[in-house]
């Protein structure tokens, strides 16, 4: 059966459990001068891309060599899509699918947010996911708490990364299960070791987000 990139969840993302961990990091890629009076200046060259370092827990044979087979088809530059499967919001409870950015600040790194349940509380480190301009994915984090009022909107929160121009208000936020497009690059899979009797282990890989 063809698959249209990116590979759903069911193609990888729902074979990689259990994961033994999983490390987010935020890849930025800047240039920085400065002169002889301490003044320094910081350009960004290119869009933060989102990398997840993953080891995966040992299982049977059979279900390892079907992530090596499909990593492996995957090649360098085919992307998945790709949800931590260790994550839940700081409060534990998920909202519904009626979330949506409210308003966007003007320098794109605040937001607001409408359709969360009343009083339902964001706290620094919890991740959103924003789909826009066709099927490309926005995936973000909280840089600081906010709690919804009595009609389920928050006012201005810091995110990060920035928005993407093509966001605007309206727009649908996943909090429960957030997306991100990704890819495995040259190098960066250790397939799983099979030893006969046993059961397979030693696999790790690093994603980066492919916008």
């Amino acid at each position: 059966m063809a698959l249209s990139e990116p590979y759903p969840l069911a193609f990888l993302n729902d074979r990689l459990k259990p994961v033994s961990d999983c490390i987010p990091e935020l890849l930025r890629f800047e240039e920085q001068s400065g002169s002889g009076n301490g003044q320094d200046w910081t350009a960004q060259l290119a869009p933060p891309l989102w990398q997840f370092s993953l080891t995966l827990g040992p299982r049977s044979w059979e279900q390892a060599r079907e992530i090596n087979a499909k990593i492996f088809a995957l090649g360098t530059m085919r992307s998945f899509l790709f949800a931590d499967g260790s994550y839940k919001p700081a409060s534990g409870d998920i909202p519904g699918s009626g979330v949506t950015v409210g308003a966007i600040g003007a320098d794109r790194i605040t937001l607001s947010l409408a359709g969360l349940p009343a009083g339902y509380r964001l706290t620094a480190g919890d991740r959103l996911q924003i789909t826009y301009s066709g099927g490309r994915y926005y995936f973000g984090m909280f840089a600081e708490s906010g709690t919804a009022n009595g009609s389920g909107a928050t006012g201005q929160i810091a995110v990060e990364p920035a928005l993407p121009l093509p966001i605007a208000a309206g727009a649908t936020v996943s909090l429960g299960r957030p997306l991100i497009r990704a890819r495995v690059p040259q190098g960066n899979f250790v397939p799983f070791r099979d030893v006969p009797g046993r059961l397979s282990t030693g696999a790790s890989l690093t994603l980066i987000q492919k916008l």
